[in-house]
């Protein structure tokens, strides 16, 4: 079942969702899901890890890595790509490294 951190929440610590989770608050730490969608009031400190897909529209600062990652217009991250496909909306505003592979790989606890 998805979950969903609202915009006026803020947590600390890791999350690891079975799913998938969206995110409209603030979270410091770092986040592991199936799929792992950052709306634009979203803020990240942290790394994350999904199977299938990040989308981001909000603000991150650390590692993204999942088979697919979509940074639309209102994204505005700082670290490292790992990916298959990227997509990037024009404006989007990056500070990264990006590394493009064949196959991701995640370990899973």
């Amino acid at each position: 079942m998805p979950s969903v951190i609202l915009k006026d929440t803020k947590l600390q610590g890791n999350i690891i969702q079975k799913d998938s989770i969206t995110i409209d608050g603030t979270i410091i730490g770092d986040i592991r899901a199936e799929e792992v969608i950052i709306n634009s009031n979203g803020n990240i400190t942290g790394n994350i890890i999904a199977d299938i897909n990040i989308e981001a529209a909000g603000q991150i600062t650390g590692d993204l890595s999942s088979d697919r990652i979509h940074l639309n217009s209102t994204a505005k991250i700082k670290g490292k790509l790992y990916h298959r496909n990227l997509v990037v909306d024009e404006g989007a505003q990056l500070e990264v490294s990006v590394s493009t592979r064949k196959k991701i790989t995640t370990n899973k606890d």
